[in-house]
């Protein structure tokens, strides 16, 4: 049965932007705690270097394969076995990047004094607590393509708690290396989230192996799971027959003498193992996924490994606290869209409402440009205010205030891209993918060739320069690809009116001129 994209979208979206109040509102809480007992050197280490260690590690592990295991879904009750399958590659995968992760991060920070040390026992410890996560990874991926986002806020949040709170006592009760402190924090992170999921699966994973085929309700059972299906073939309708009889357990004769095994109604898991769990179709899809998942780790990490290279330990602080500031509302508000929005994009469209999918991302662009326009009215005059209020003189008085005013416009360059991404991942065949990934490899490049041409005079200001760049040029790709879906799109058909930019640019004009600070 068809669902409808419109409710799908608000369904996801409200579940996610609940889960993700309460998380982002506890890390904001423990972060803001962190940042104002640490320097601004301490802080760039954990927000900057160590933050691209984990998320490289993990991101370019898992992120592919969850997006390809939301993108082949074929119905809403299927077989969690493939899903799995497909998942579980992200445990060798996890291996291999984390392994050469750390390798060149030791390679390149490699001395004999005594700090390096130190760094080089923390690159290690934060590499382990990457790939413990990444064991969990295929339960986290089961979860998302299930919609069951209770579970994923639950072991963030759990998780979440767990780090602010062992951080603030190892930095405040035990004489560790702040390295160390925070190394110890990102692997109590990662115990927490893989206990959590093991716990909330382990039940159901222990009932359907001792009965695959008599628990309908079980997460595990087959019955009730998403189908991977392989890639459509010249089968005969005795094929399709064959292959019904193997899934309901009544293959019998038939379907033994095929395998040399003999399957029955007692017998059910035999037949189904026959099904192949993971196809050629299944792995070339996650192997897009997983380029593109590379590609955007460049876009959205490029501006940090920049500053990891070119910048001081002190503008490295400066930077963290912005982009981790700037991105509460990010991922509070509009990630959850974005995940919502795919969700609905990937869903069949019924009959009678093939444009459905273009209305919702028309409303939702248009929805972020309004926000847009009030973010960029109002915010970089409260910045300075926000941040002596909230952080203290200590980085009020920094290049903090004047960055998180410009990043008040690119966080709606970001809302933008990535409901038009979102778009175009989900109803993009194959040969347009790998062009997408073409073009943001091409755009990446260039982003990151800018942000080294900016970061030596502008510092921050100039990294949230280059990533608006690069953000202003993906979205103008998926606007290309939109228009060529929707005959007869126009610019001014999304873009906010005249009249809401005039009162928009008065108010910020009034602002400017009553100069609050």
């Amino acid at each position: 049965m068809q669902t409808n994209g419109a409710a799908v979208l608000v369904r996801g979206f409200v579940n996610l932007v609940l889960s993700q109040i309460t998380v982002r509102l506890i890390n904001f809480g423990l972060n803001l705690v962190t940042a104002r007992l640490l320097s601004p050197e301490a802080y760039g280490l954990a927000s900057v270097q160590f933050h691209l260690l984990n998320t490289g590690i993990v991101f370019l592990s898992r992120e592919g394969l969850k997006r390809a295991c939301q993108r082949i879904q074929k119905d809403e009750t299927v077989h969690t076995s493939k899903v799995l399958a497909l998942a579980s590659l992200c445990i060798p995968l996890g291996a291999c990047v984390t392994g050469a992760v750390c390798t060149a991060t030791l390679w390149s920070t490699s001395t004999d004094d005594k700090e390096a040390q130190v760094q080089g026992t923390a690159v290690v410890m934060q590499g382990m607590a990457a790939f413990l996560e990444l064991c969990c990874g295929p339960l986290y991926i089961l979860a998302k393509v299930q919609l069951a986002d209770g579970v994923v806020a639950v072991a963030e949040a759990a998780a979440i708690i767990a780090k602010g709170s062992l951080t603030l006592y190892l930095l405040k009760r035990a004489s560790l290396p702040v390295a160390i402190a925070l190394s110890w924090a990102q692997v109590a992170y990662a115990g927490v989230t893989t206990l959590v999921f093991i716990v909330h699966y382990l039940p159901d994973f222990y009932n359907w192996v001792r009965s695959p085929m008599s628990m309908p309700q079980a997460p595990f059972c087959p019955s009730k799971q998403v189908v991977l299906e392989p890639q459509p073939t010249a089968d005969t309708a005795a094929d399709a027959e064959l292959r019904r009889r193997r899934l309901t357990g009544t293959a019998g004769a038939v379907g033994a003498s095929d395998s040399g095994m003999h399957a029955s109604p007692g017998n059910p898991g035999v037949a189904l193992a026959k099904e192949c769990l993971i196809d050629s179709g299944s792995l070339a899809m996650c192997w897009r996924f997983l380029l593109q998942a590379g590609v955007h780790l460049l876009q959205t990490e490029g501006s940090r490994m920049v500053m990891a290279l070119c910048q001081s330990s002190y503008n490295q602080g400066v930077y963290g606290l912005v982009t981790n500031l700037g991105s509460l509302v990010v991922r509070t508000i509009f990630f959850p869209v974005e995940e919502a929005a795919f969700r609905a994009f990937s869903k069949p469209s019924s009959k009678g409402s093939e444009g459905e999918r273009e209305q919702i991302v028309g409303v939702l662009v248009r929805l972020f440009g309004l926000v847009g326009l009030l973010a960029v009215s109002f915010g970089p005059s409260y910045t300075y205010v926000l941040l002596r209020l909230v952080y203290g003189q200590k980085w009020s008085d920094t290049e903090a205030p004047r960055a998180l005013a410009y990043y008040c416009a690119y966080i709606t360059l970001l809302a933008l891209n990535g409901c038009t991404e979102a778009y175009v991942n989900a109803v993009a065949d194959p040969r347009q993918l790998g062009q997408s990934i073409r073009w943001q490899t091409a755009f990446s490049a260039a982003q990151i060739l800018l942000s080294f041409a900016l970061v030596w005079r502008l510092g921050a200001i100039g990294l949230i320069l280059a990533d608006s760049a690069n953000m202003v040029l993906r979205i103008g790709y998926s606007w290309r690809f939109i228009k060529t879906r929707a005959s007869g799109l126009q610019l001014r058909d999304w873009a906010p009116s005249l009249r809401s930019c005039a009162v928009c640019a008065l108010a910020a004009g009034a602002l400017r001129e009553c100069k609050i600070v």
